[in-house]
């Protein structure tokens, strides 16, 4: 009588195929999630790092455009070289009136500028901003020439 209780929990011992099923069901649904959860998170940051690259090319540009206008250039545009295929920009100031009878800015000159991005899906940002060139700053140009 042993014998048979023993032959019993032998044959009970494991999982049923119902079981397993249930726990790979659980495992699949787990794993998607997960998968999903990453691309999800892959794709917010290539986007985030094309925004980030885009942001840093018109900044570049503004840098540009206000090194230009020291020389007193009102528009230009290049490109971004073989790091950035397909990336240009461009740049238009408008000179803008002084003030008048002010001694401290009799020499400054402001301009209002547009600067553009465009890349290589065509699509372009614009940033417009104020800046000013007077003597000092074309002085430094020449120093840096």
């Amino acid at each position: 009588m042993f014998r048979k209780g023993l032959d019993k929990r032998r044959g009970r011992a494991g999982f049923t195929l119902v079981e397993i099923l249930v726990a790979l069901t659980i495992l699949a649904g787990s794993m998607f999630v997960l998968v999903n959860t990453h691309y999800s998170a892959l794709n917010l940051h290539l986007m985030t790092a094309e925004q980030v690259d885009a942001r840093v090319l018109l900044e570049s540009t503004v840098g540009r455009a206000e090194m230009a206008l020291a020389g007193k250039e009102l528009s230009g545009g290049g490109d971004f070289g073989s790091r950035y295929p397909g990336y240009s920009w461009t740049y238009e100031a408008l000179e803008m009136g002084g003030e008048e009878g002010s001694p401290l800015l009799s020499d400054t000159v402001f301009y209002k500028v547009t600067a553009t991005l465009t890349g290589p899906d065509g699509e372009s940002q614009t940033l417009e901003f104020y800046t000013f060139s007077n003597s000092e700053m074309q002085t430094v140009q020449q120093r840096a020439s």
